[in-house]
């Protein structure tokens, strides 16, 4: 297949061209073609005093390249990351700059290079670009734009050059660097670069920093309706005063009662027991609260519905997070799992993390079935997220459906077969989805 053959070659002819010690600016690119036409009219040295201009800028172009070896700044870098960046929305963060050297360093850019991640070659034969049917049959036929696409996005960030502010010596600045990250998952970060101007502004120095450094971004989220959240009230939670660490109506005192054998010690009343002459312990009411679980199914093999699937989670992760209610994220990996937040159980952001490096399962949407099935007595009301609508993930929403708690079931499908949906379910167009959610 021609894919499959050029595939190499795109790889090689995209690598990063780390050998570089300069970069031309704006003006060396216009004085270049200058340099070329003065040489082919200066040919006839008799005739023309063109030459002369063409030896004026040669010489500064090599004035140039040699002043850079002159004028290396002598600087160091430290980069400042936040603990999480989301998908899709602008961020900054912090480089430290500092001036190791006995000069004042001016004039200086900042330049933060991510590791650039070309795709795999199942990649390349399986992905498509957006759009790529609207491109002329050429462009399908080689698939150029298909590879600098799934290599951006494998990379997954986008960083601003940014200026550097004058450095007294032996001082540091701090540079506010602007990114924005385009997919969830984890970023890795592998260079730093300072670019220095030559007196005549013809090229900039490279001043190359090994620094690498990895950060995780978190799915892009989506504006949700209150509306959209789940009736039920609270339900028996075994083992829970523990659990929620006597927070609410965990653990909470509702009477005093006699002793009796087998009472803890450390239930016992002392005031009262000392008024009434014999042992006096406090009875404390079971542990009753809200549990809801959010079911995502992590099974669908087309990756931009499973994506949008994976935000949706994230979107309902954060809505229904409260410190008074338990939530339960319920997904696939080599076996069902269940990552519990609120009341004394892991933070949110646990789960957060979990969607952010979610993968593909292979695994049968029976496994998911089984698993919530087994988990559902214990919940006040559940969200199942579908990435499609395959007779799996019908079985899937049906058998949860009858399981008398109340569901909400949430379909990624296209603008075709959302008409198929049943009308107790609730289809997400792909490239609908915050409308319809904030119309519900």
């Amino acid at each position: 297949m021609f894919r499959d053959r050029v595939y190499p070659a795109y790889v090689r002819a995209m690598r990063p061209r780390l050998r570089r010690k300069r970069q031309g600016t704006d003006r060396s690119q216009a004085l270049g073609p200058l340099i070329v036409f003065c040489a082919v009219l200066g040919l006839n040295t008799d005739e023309s005093l063109v030459y002369q201009l063409f030896a004026f800028l040669l010489c500064a172009i090599l004035i140039s390249r040699f002043s850079l070896r002159l004028s290396k700044p002598n600087v160091s870098v430290h980069r400042k990351l936040p603990n999480y960046a989301t998908a899709d929305q602008p961020f900054e963060y912090q480089i430290i700059v500092d001036n190791t050297g006995n000069r004042t360093e001016a004039d200086l850019r900042l330049v933060d290079i991510p590791l650039v991640q070309p795709p795999t070659r199942q990649q390349f034969r399986t992905e498509a670009e957006p759009g790529e049917t609207s491109r002329n049959a050429y462009d399908q036929f080689i698939g150029f734009h298909r590879f600098i696409y799934l290599q951006r996005r494998n990379t997954g960030i986008t960083i601003e050059p940014a200026q550097v502010p004058d450095i007294a010596r032996k001082s540091h600045v701090t540079v506010r660097m602007q990114a924005t990250p385009s997919r969830r998952g984890l970023i890795q970060l592998s260079r730093t670069h300072i670019l220095h101007p030559d007196p005549l502004n013809l090229y900039e120095g490279i001043t190359r920093f090994e620094n690498p450094e990895t950060m995780l971004i978190l799915p892009k989220r989506y504006s949700i309706n209150a509306k959209v959240f789940l009736p039920g009230g609270r339900h028996f939670q075994p083992g829970g005063i523990s659990a929620s660490w006597s927070i609410g109506e965990s653990d909470e005192f509702v009477s005093l009662r006699d002793y009796r054998d087998g009472d803890s010690m450390r239930k016992i009343h002392w005031p009262s027991s000392a008024k009434q002459n014999k042992p006096v312990v406090r009875e404390f009411q079971d542990e009753y609260f809200v549990r809801q679980a959010l079911v995502l199914d992590n099974t669908c093999v087309i990756s931009e519905q499973l994506e949008e699937a994976i935000s949706i989670a994230a979107t309902f992760l954060l809505a229904l997070n409260n410190s008074d209610s338990m939530l339960d994220l319920i997904y696939l990996a080599d076996q069902a799992e269940i990552l519990t937040s609120g009341r004394g159980t892991s933070a949110i952001n646990e789960q957060l993390e979990t969607l952010a490096t979610l993968k593909r399962s292979d695994e049968s949407a029976s496994k998911l079935l089984n698993a919530s099935l087994e988990h559902i007595k214990k919940l006040s009301g559940c969200i199942l997220i579908l990435s499609g609508w395959s007779n799996a993930q019908k079985d899937l929403a049906d058998s949860l459906s009858r399981s008398g708690v109340p569901l909400k079931v949430f379909i990624i499908t296209d603008e075709r077969t959302a008409n198929d949906i049943p009308a107790q379910y609730v289809p997400l167009p792909i490239n609908r989805i915050q409308e319809v959610l904030s119309a519900l």
